[in-house]
Formats: C-alpha cells, sequence, structure tokens
C-alpha cells in the first residue's frame, strides 16, 4: 500500500504534463517561413515583438484559406521587469490566436507596419499549415 500511495505524486505530475501539452501550437519569430503540422480543431498561437509607440504594429495581411480562422483581435503585452510598473516607449509582444478549422493547406501572413504608410513594410512573418 505504501508503494501505491507514493505512485500518486508522480501519476498526477505526468497526468498534468501531458495536459499542459495539449494547448495551442506556439509559434514565434524563429518560425518565420516554416510549414507546421495541426490537426483541425486546434488552436495556434503566434507571438512577435513589436513595439505600437513607434508607430509600427503588426497586423494580419491574409490568411490564405479560410482553413484558418482568427480567435479574436491580437493582443498586445508589453515586456515588464521585476518591480517596476508598466513604462512608455517599452516594446513587447503581440499574440495572434487562430484555429485551424478543416483539413487541409493554410497559411498566415503577418505584416509589421504603420498603418498610415504605404510603401512596403519592413518585416513579413508568414508561416504555411499542413492540417491533418
Amino acid at each position: 500500500m505504501n508503494k501505491m500511495l507514493s505512485a500518486v505524486p508522480l501519476l498526477s505530475a505526468i497526468f498534468l504534463t501531458n495536459c499542459a501539452l495539449s494547448g495551442p501550437a506556439r509559434l514565434t519569430e524563429a518560425d518565420n517561413a516554416s510549414t507546421n503540422s495541426v490537426k483541425a480543431g486546434e488552436g495556434i498561437e503566434i507571438v512577435l515583438k513589436g513595439n505600437p509607440t513607434t508607430g509600427y504594429e503588426w497586423i494580419l495581411d491574409s490568411s490564405a484559406t479560410n482553413k484558418l480562422q482568427q480567435v479574436g483581435k491580437a493582443e498586445y503585452l508589453q515586456d515588464q521587469q521585476a518591480g517596476k510598473n508598466l513604462r512608455v516607449g517599452v516594446g513587447g509582444q503581440y499574440v495572434f490566436k487562430f484555429k485551424a478549422v478543416e483539413q487541409g493547406a493554410g497559411n498566415i501572413k503577418l505584416v509589421y507596419r504603420r498603418s498610415w504608410e504605404t510603401t512596403d513594410c519592413d518585416r513579413v512573418y508568414s508561416v504555411d499549415f499542413d492540417i491533418k
């Protein structure tokens, strides 16, 4: 019986770890121009560094197919330092959330630009998906 009781924390840890791994696929700037496999119904998070105080922001340029749907609006989270309040001019991260809704090939393209400029954008982030 004592051996069985000592296995409970281990089994709980394994169960919680497996639950944590089932969250959305999380992509960053390092994944630019990559192809990723996801299952239909799975969530996708794309996290990109940016600083809206410069006038630049990440904008969804296109979702090449309707197989990927954006979930809500992009969220901006300012970088924080321990013990300091939010400050003007500090960069952060844009978080985009999508859902793979249908099997097939999909693409997400984001551009980092100023909304009032008509010139080419400085940065483009594009990822392909194979939705199973």
